[in-house]
Parts: C-alpha cells; structure tokens; sequence
C-alpha cells in the first residue's frame, strides 16, 4: 500500500524530479490495486514502450525522401554501435550481435512502414462491391465491430447507395448512454469502413484490414494503437473523466468483446457494450475499475440514459 502514500497524486509533485524517481522505482501500480482494467493498463503500456525503444534507434536519415537507399545492413551497423553504447560493454560480443540483428529487423520494419504511410496515395474509396462484401462477412444483423452497435435498415441503405451519402434521413435515439454517448448526431450511427490497424501508420488498404464500425467509434480510436496513444478528443460532460475516457471505454469493449457480468452469454456479436465501473454503478469509472457490460446489465442506474 505504500505505492498510494507516495506524494505521486499531489498537484506540487508533478514537476518535482525527485518524486518522479520515487514513483519510477515501482515501475507499474500494484496488481492487488487493479480491478479488471489489469491487461488493459499493463498490456498497453508495455506495447506503447515497446514502440518508443524501437524507435530510439531510428536514425531521422531513414525517414527521408531518399530512404529506399538504406537497407538493414547500414541499420544493423548503426544499431550495434547503439547497443554497445547502452550496454557499456557489459555484453559479451555475440550478445551484442544477436540483440543488434533482432533490433535491426524491427527498426528496418518500423522504416518501412513509416516510409509506406508518408508516400502512400489518398486512400481508395469503398467500392459498391466492397461493401457489400463487408455486409455479407458481418451477417444479416451487422453491428459495429468495436462496440456491438446494431446498425438499421436505414442505416444499412444508406451505406450502400450509389451516391454513398446515403439518401434516408436517420432517426437519432430519444436516449443515450452518457458514459459511451452514441447517437448525439447522426454520424454516430452510421456505417463507415475502419482500418483495424491505422492507414495513416502504414496499415494496409486491402479487405482483410477493414471492419465495420460506427461513425462514433471511427471517430474515437482515430489512428490510436494504444490506450496511452493520446486522448480521444472527445470531452465527457462529466468533469470527472478525462479527455481519453471514451477511447479507454472503446479499447476495452474491443479487446473483451462480451459482457463481464457472471454467467451473462451476450457478446459484441450479439448486443451492443458498454462500461460501468466494477465496484458498482454509483463508482466513479476509471481504466483501471473498467468493466464492461451489455445493455441489459448497465441500466441498473437510473440517470445512465440520458435524453439526447
């Protein structure tokens, strides 16, 4: 419990280095703190640093125009003076090599995808074809791959019309859920094409990358990989959510895709998700309290929905 006695919380410590270090020594908060937001906050933050590591050994000579000219073999040589440099030589000379090589390969990938997203043309439109691929993959009853919203008729037949801006006026919810608000404007329930892993980052604009989401997830994940990647940009009403809330609440129905109450059997596949904190309905929701939950579960609070 000494991780909460720290000075870490209070506003005058934020710029104070050496309670920085303090709080660095225990590298991550305690498991036994951490309700069901656990893989969340871990399995993110470890992908997040992952990222950064890779990227520290990217010289911005490989990010140029001209970067086709360098190849792994110039990386690998700039990244082992690097590791020679980290470890002081505290490796033995093969060490240094295999971890080199193993680097080498991941900065040479991150290049490329780099390389790919700056040189890559706008974006192809969805084809007629294309979409009703997507339809058909999706079943019947499409919902959105990221929070089980299920999309109407007129929602349906708005994503497939000719103009592809849809000629049928939408009909917003009366009500909405204040703590994952879809539904507030009429792009929130419409169809739109996601990149699972983002076009901007050199994800690739082929079939197998795309998913169906509504416009209001598609405009909360943006062209985030992580939960850490940045806030949503989105502002809760309520003052006690941070600007990230809503894509902490999207990651988390993403990843689980069901509902986490005890013997419930719907999924993403089958109801639409939400959250709620899993220290009851009166809690404050936060990642690491995160629980997610059908719609079925999450109207046991009487103010949750909320007129539009």
């Amino acid at each position: 419990m000494s991780f909460l006695f720290l000075d870490h919380l209070e506003p005058d410590s934020l710029w104070n280095l050496e309670s920085q270090k303090m709080l660095a020594s225990f590298r991550s908060p305690p498991e036994t703190l951490i309700g069901s937001g656990e893989y969340l906050l871990y399995g993110d933050i470890t992908r997040e640093w992952g990222h950064w590591i890779i990227e520290q050994f990217i010289n911005q000579k490989y990010l140029t125009g001209t970067a086709s000219q360098f190849g792994i073999a110039e990386i690998y040589a700039d990244v082992m003076d690097k590791i020679e440099k980290l470890y002081d030589h505290k490796l033995s000379y093969d060490d240094i090599k295999l971890n080199s090589r193993k680097i080498s390969k991941l900065v040479y990938s991150q290049v490329q995808l780099f390389n790919q997203a700056s040189n890559m043309q706008a974006r192809r439109s969805i084809s007629l074809e294309m979409k009703e691929n997507l339809l058909n993959t999706f079943g019947p009853k499409p919902r959105c791959w990221l929070t089980g919203y299920e999309f109407s008729e007129e929602v349906i037949e708005n994503f497939i019309s000719s103009s592809g801006k849809g000629t049928t006026d939408l009909v917003l919810p009366r009500y909405i859920d204040q703590y994952l608000p879809i539904g507030r404007k009429a792009r929130d329930i419409t169809i739109e094409v996601d990149h699972l892993y983002p076009y901007s980052l050199g994800g690739k604009d082929e079939l197998d990358n795309y998913r169906l989401v509504c416009g209001w997830s598609n405009a909360v994940k943006s062209n985030y990989i992580t939960a850490y990647s940045g806030s949503s940009g989105h502002l809760n009403q309520n003052e006690y959510y941070p600007r990230s809330y809503y894509y902490w609440a999207l990651r988390s129905i993403g990843l689980k895709r069901k509902c986490e109450v005890k013997g419930c059997t719907n999924t993403i596949e089958n109801s639409q998700l939400t959250v709620c904190s899993s220290w009851g309905e009166d809690m404050l929701i936060t990642p690491a309290s995160m629980k997610v939950v059908c719609k079925e579960h999450s109207i046991t609070r009487h103010d949750r929905y909320i007129k539009r």
